[in-house]
């Protein structure tokens, strides 16, 4: 018999006394009196016919078209979510699987397979106090025929996902010039300066013999920096469809850093690479031109470009 992990009491109270909760979808909400202590066989059964999800951790983000793409939260979800929605919001998620771009295709894929039901064996070795009390409700839950439903459905959903995800990166056609998959053309193509049109991810240099390792290389630096947004995706508009304040800078001090550190092919000027790079990831910036001409004074530029600086990173061979 497996040795029980070292948990704390206040982990292990905490942790039951709150022993599973609902994942909202699409805004969905449930009465939270009805989770009562022995009943929670019911309130899944509630909210499956809800169309919610079911999480065992205390605390959760809730679950939209939108959340649920974002590669971030995609393996929160993966990791610790029961995918108990209905089929009408699985139709949603399947509509936006051409959207996605090709590397956060490939990591759903890589994500799914690691983990094709939630909370998937082994227990991660850095789990915290909370995690673990998780995994052993679940473990108590399979055994209980009560909760199959739960089991089956998170199951099903995740090989519709998964099978999903493999037919749009197979549909991700390959340029002559590299064999790693690129982007449908959702926008309309930036006219360079003396190429034709050229996808961003042509101009990315490999990284281990992967374009999409050089794209997550530099998105793990982005999120070092403190840029609080996904520079990858369309990052949500505010009042008057306008950039949040700080995008633009942080968006250009990040290719321009890169630029200069050699992650992008020389036979392209920066502008070339910035102009396909927003084509990329769905983003726009105003008067472009002008923006490219001072971007050097803008205030996040400035300060993001120095903390990339400070990153030390090694210009790529």
């Amino acid at each position: 018999m497996a040795r029980q992990p070292k948990i704390s009491f206040s982990a292990k109270f905490l942790s039951l006394r709150h022993y599973l909760d609902d994942v909202s979808v699409d805004g969905q909400l449930m009465d939270p009196t009805q989770r009562k202590w022995g009943n929670y066989d019911k309130y899944v059964t509630q909210a499956i016919r809800a169309g919610n999800c079911i999480t065992l951790l205390r605390e959760s983000y809730p679950m939209t078209v939108q959340s649920f793409w974002n590669i971030t939260h995609f393996e929160k979800f993966a990791r610790s979510v029961f995918w108990t929605f209905n089929k009408s919001f699985l139709l949603k998620l399947l509509d936006r699987v051409g959207a996605q771009k090709p590397m956060v295709l490939l990591r759903c894929r890589e994500v799914l397979l690691e983990y094709p039901v939630a909370y998937a064996d082994p227990m991660p070795e850095d789990a915290d106090d909370e995690l673990k009390v998780c995994y052993l409700k679940n473990s108590s839950l399979k055994k209980n025929p009560k909760f199959r439903s739960m089991y089956s459905l998170d199951e099903q959903n995740r090989k519709d996902i998964l099978g999903a995800v493999e037919k749009g990166i197979a549909a991700l056609s390959p340029s002559p010039s590299s064999p790693y998959p690129v982007p449908p053309a959702i926008h309309p193509p930036v006219e360079p300066e003396s190429h034709g049109p050229i996808s961003f991810l042509n101009m990315v240099r490999p990284m281990n013999g992967s374009t999409e390792e050089t794209l997550r290389f530099i998105a793990e630096q982005v999120d070092k920096v403190g840029i609080r947004f996904d520079l990858f995706t369309p990052v949500e508009l505010i009042y008057k469809n306008k950039n949040p304040y700080g995008l633009n800078g942080a968006m250009v001090a990040s290719i321009r850093y890169f630029f200069e550190r050699g992650f992008f092919n020389k036979e392209y000027s920066f502008a070339e690479v910035f102009k396909s790079y927003l084509v990329y990831s769905g983003n726009k910036v105003g008067k472009l031109p002008t923006f490219l001409e001072n971007y050097q004074e803008d205030s996040h530029f400035q300060k993001y470009f120095d903390k990339f600086k400070d990153l030390k990173i090694s210009k790529l061979q």
